[in-house]
């Protein structure tokens, strides 16, 4: 049966147009093609398509701006409740404006009755699929995406909304002036508190969200707050430094169980080296009670790397940089280049239908990288040579019969002041730890696989393994009693966890047949 969108009357599959007021009732979603005109913008070719409409890459014909233009499919936009909820994701984007969350800066209908929205066009891959192609992310590379996150959560809930819908494939690595941040995607289920606009209401005790992320409250269908968003915060860290959910199972239900009542398995016991203090952090973010939780999400990023130091990581949170007044969010501060997002990357369509954007292929040069590299360079030379200026005028203005403590002075006017209190060390810039291993995990079947490199025998699985960092490909033999051995090619750049199956067989230790290569891991 065909629904008309505005006033829900229904008729048969073969009819185009409602009798009452003349509104198309849908049909087979067309596809766009290279320079149709969509509101201001004139299609350029499509960059992706989900469970709920399609992504098109479109430009504006008089000032060349690109964008990306997201269109909801028929069936989705005949229904009344679905239009209210894409409306609200325009709007809350809107509403939070902030640089960590994608602009959406234009909505409409195209003649056939679909609803659109234009936003701005990224470049970069999505978390998951990054995740999806190198494994896990070590502590230093988390922390810089971790905090665009939750800078981007923590302005959401200063605006009365909740995300709830936090998960992998709704943060995008962008490619920007500065290297990349995150940004925050999908406000498609977000709870909106205080507008009186808003059409769609959720229903009382239905579960909203992705299963593997909720909180307990939102697995319960119950009334659900900014702590919720700090939960699945905690679901992501967990996922990105170990690899693997903290609750996995065969079914929905099971896994929305073990969010509600099942214990919390230790981090530490996946990763060895993340150590206890981590565990610690991770257990407040995903306690079952909401109350028991870190305040907010920025304070549960500042408990895990206050952790992760402990744990003997060279990490920071760094703060924003000093801003006038301008009725925006404070900026994201320079955050370190990351070494894996220094490669070119390819994007791919997800699986998941409530992503909001595909954007194109993106590629870093190591000139970039070079460039970037050498203005931090220059920066740190800078204030060493300004704090060694300063030392020295200190020592020379004392007097030489100083031999009591005296109050500091008061700084200049023009220092810039921060509410937030600072450690009592605090690095010049945020730092990575530069490592010249990399620590490997084997989640096999069987188990207690042995783990060779060449003739060297590194283990049983799952290890933890420590390979040289490099770039080089190496490749692993797995072997184990009653299996045919494997060969697997990984690329140790960084630390992460890859998963293996052995297939039943004599075990052999004898080459791949000539012509078949070993496997490559991603």
């Amino acid at each position: 049966m065909a629904k008309c969108p505005d006033c829900d009357t229904e008729y048969p599959d073969d009819v185009e147009v409602c009798a009452k007021d003349g509104a198309p009732l849908g049909g087979t979603d067309r596809e766009l093609p290279a320079g149709e005109r969509v509101g201001e913008y004139d299609i350029e070719s499509k960059l992706g398509e989900g469970g709920f409409g399609s992504v098109y890459r479109a430009v504006h014909p008089l000032i060349g701006k690109a964008a990306a233009i997201k269109v909801l499919g028929h069936r989705f936009s005949a229904d009344r409740e679905m239009v209210s909820r894409f409306i609200a994701e325009a709007r809350a984007v809107n509403r939070i404006k902030h640089k960590n969350i994608i602009d959406i800066f234009s909505f409409g209908k195209l003649p056939d009755g679909r609803h659109y929205y234009v936003m701005e066009l990224l470049d970069g891959v999505t978390l998951d699929q990054h995740m999806s192609k190198h494994g896990r992310v070590s502590v230093e590379e988390a922390i810089p995406i971790l905090l665009g996150v939750a800078r981007a959560l923590d302005a959401a809930h200063a605006a009365g909304i909740v995300h709830r819908d936090l998960k992998p494939e709704n943060i995008f690595l962008a490619h920007d002036e500065d290297g990349y941040s995150a940004k925050l995607l999908d406000f498609g289920i977000a709870k909106l508190f205080g507008d009186p606009t808003r059409q769609h209401q959720t229903r009382t005790g239905v579960p909203m969200g992705t299963p593997q992320y909720m909180s307990p409250e939102q697995c319960r269908g119950h009334n659900v707050d900014h702590r919720t968003d700090v939960y699945s915060f905690g679901v992501l860290v967990y996922r990105m430094l170990t690899g693997v959910l903290p609750f996995s199972a065969d079914s929905a239900m099971d896994v929305m169980m073990l969010h509600v009542s099942g214990e919390l398995p230790l981090a530490s016991g996946r990763l060895p080296a993340l150590g206890t203090a981590v565990d610690a952090a991770l257990a407040h973010m995903l306690a079952k009670e909401p109350d028991k939780r870190p305040a907010s999400v920025g304070a549960a990023l500042e408990e895990l790397a206050a952790a992760a130091r402990e744990a003997g990581h060279d990490v920071s949170v760094p703060q924003a940089r000093s801003l006038p007044p301008r009725g925006r969010d404070e900026a994201l501060a320079s955050a370190p280049t990351l070494p894996f997002l220094a490669t070119p990357v390819a994007i791919m369509d997800s699986s998941s239908g409530d992503t909001l954007a595909r954007a194109t292929t993106a590629s870093v040069g190591s000139t970039a990288a070079a460039r970037s590299t050498g203005k931090r360079r220059a920066l740190l030379a800078g204030l060493a040579a300004a704090a060694a200026v300063a030392l020295v005028a200190l020592l020379l203005s004392r007097p030489a019969d100083s031999g009591r403590a005296t109050a500091p002075s008061a700084p200049p006017a023009s220092t810039p002041v921060t509410t937030q209190s600072a450690p009592a060390v605090a690095p010049a810039l945020p730092s990575v730890q530069v490592a010249s291993e990399v620590e490997l995990v084997v989640e096999s079947d069987p188990e207690k696989v042995e783990v060779f490199v060449g003739e060297k025998k590194l283990g049983v699985a799952p290890g933890p393994f420590k390979l040289p960092k490099s770039s080089e490909k190496v490749t692993l033999v797995l072997k184990a009693s009653g299996y045919a051995s494997r060969e697997l090619e990984i690329t140790p750049l960084a630390d992460r966890v890859v998963s293996v199956r052995l297939d039943k067989g004599p075990r052999t230790g004898k080459p791949p047949p000539a012509g078949k290569k070993p496997e490559v891991e991603f």
